[in-house]
């Protein structure tokens, strides 16, 4: 058993990679960036591109994002292997989009430099210069257009503003000369040296380990699990939520299967009886409902009677009920608000409790109808041991496959019954970092719901050995 645990572990490593990949790849395709989502756009209070590159790199560095994105780059050799390093992203796939209509990085980059140095030169300028307010359009056009049309009519009226301004009294300086000069240089050789040939030659770049991939999934390993979008740590924004969503739901699956089992059995026992045909029908009928539905039905029920007014007192979580780990133990916060914890352990529980007793019933049948129980009937074996001794323990396979899909409900939780009553869990967690864009918590959740289902199936491989002896993992020899 111990060789087919380490296979199965083995066998899952490569699902696991693969689900990191669309969890990875998932961030990347969001639209907006984690690093402004964080920290703001504060590096824009300055036309510098390079105080602009580093500001933008020393908050890309707190999330691991100031590196290539994984271990290779597949592309053309019209791109350059370094094109990773120019910060921030606009100004990144700007330069993407130069090359992609020239061919040409040399002179892209060149047009770079013009740009940056430009902008450098026209900010300490006094404001005499700007008399015409349009001029600092025209720079913001500059660093950001991506077509000739708009880049020749940019760099063309700053040049004539610049020089029709300067005089007697206003002299235009050296720098600013030069790097007017170098802009219409730069603007000239991206116009004729183009080499569009390039763009059709694959090129494949090993960026080694010091990748944003390497870093997220490391971090994943080892428990560093990155930034929330609040600034802080995703273990610490997921503790309390996820610590509450265990406890009910860990609660509702074990009273779930202590009530469904149980009743399953005694169906199939008294099968056409009135347990049998009731059960049924009242089984379906929680079952088929939605679980909204059934949770606003119960309130109402609660709610209306004297009993259930004394009883709980409230249903409904507050912001203040939720758990704020540091300052209150999560025993006394149970403690104060298990009362309202009541109503929707009780609706997982009938929920759950339809699916899981039809599926025992339906696998004592089965197993009631196998030649080895007609045997031990004939033999004269009792038949409360005919069915909790012989019969039971063939008939859980049914069983132990819905586990292996619950498992993983541990953590997410329920959204529909926590949206119902406010309760501060991992459902709404989820929807809020959906919402909120929340990319490096929803990736964590997303793993560990795969590491969940994995294990999930894991066990219930192993409990089918223990309910069927005949199962094996092992060939014999």
């Amino acid at each position: 058993m111990l060789q087919y645990i380490i296979r199965r572990i083995l066998l899952a490593l490569p699902t696991l990679l693969i689900i990191s990949f669309l969890a990875f790849g998932l961030g990347k395709c969001t639209p907006g960036d984690p690093v402004t989502n964080i920290f703001g756009e504060q590096w824009n209070q300055t036309m510098d591109q390079s105080k602009i590159a580093a500001s933008y790199r020393a908050n890309a560095a707190k999330l691991g994002l100031d590196g290539p994105s994984f271990y290779v780059t597949f592309t053309s050799t019209a791109y350059p292997d370094t094109l990773w390093r120019i910060y921030p992203p606009e100004r990144r796939n700007r330069l993407k989009n130069w090359i992609g209509q020239t061919g040409n990085w040399q002179a892209v980059s060149a047009l770079d430099q013009a740009v940056i140095e430009m902008a450098r030169q026209i900010e300490p300028l006094p404001a005499v210069w700007f008399k015409d307010p349009a001029i600092r359009v025209e720079l913001a056009t500059l660093t950001r257009t991506t077509t000739f049309p708009e880049l020749d009519t940019a760099a063309t009226r700053l040049n004539r503003h610049f020089t029709t301004t300067a005089n007697d009294t206003l002299h235009l300086p050296n720098g600013l000369a030069t790097a007017l000069k170098q802009l219409e240089t730069a603007i000239q050789q991206l116009h004729t040296q183009q080499t569009p040939g390039k763009l059709s030659t694959p090129a494949l770049y090993w960026n080694g380990l010091n990748n944003q991939y390497h870093h997220w999934i490391s971090g994943f390993v080892t428990g560093d699990l990155g930034l929330t979008r609040k600034k802080m740590s995703v273990w610490q924004d997921v503790q309390a939520a996820m610590l509450a969503t265990l406890t009910i739901n860990g609660l509702a699956i074990l009273l779930t299967y202590l009530i469904a089992i149980p009743l399953g059995v005694e169906m199939a026992r008294r099968r056409g009886g009135w347990l049998d045909r009731w059960g049924k029908r009242l089984l379906f009928f929680v079952y088929s409902m939605p679980v909204f539905w059934l949770g606003a039905l119960l309130i109402l029920l609660i709610m209306s009677t004297d009993w259930g007014r004394n009883t709980m007192p409230s249903l409904y979580f507050d912001i203040q009920d939720a758990w704020i780990p540091g300052k209150t133990s999560f025993g006394d916060w149970w403690s104060a608000n298990a009362s309202k914890c009541v109503l929707p352990i009780l609706i997982l529980v009938l929920h759950m409790m339809g699916i899981l007793a039809i599926q025992m019933r339906a696998g004592m049948l089965d197993t009631l109808d196998k030649d080895f129980i007609r045997t031990a009937r004939a033999k004269g074996v009792d038949e409360e041991e005919v069915h909790w001794k012989h019969a039971f323990r063939n008939a859980l396979f049914p069983i132990i496959t819905v586990f292996a899909s619950v498992l993983p409900a541990l953590f997410t939780g329920s959204l529909v019954v926590e949206a119902l009553f406010g309760f501060p869990g991992m459902g709404s967690k989820t929807f809020e970092a959906y919402l909120n864009s929340d990319l490096p918590l929803l990736s964590v959740i997303i793993m560990v719901a795969a590491l969940l289902t994995i294990l999930g199936n894991l066990i219930a491989d192993l409990l089918y050995a223990w309910a069927d002896p005949r199962v094996r993992f092992t060939k014999k020899t």
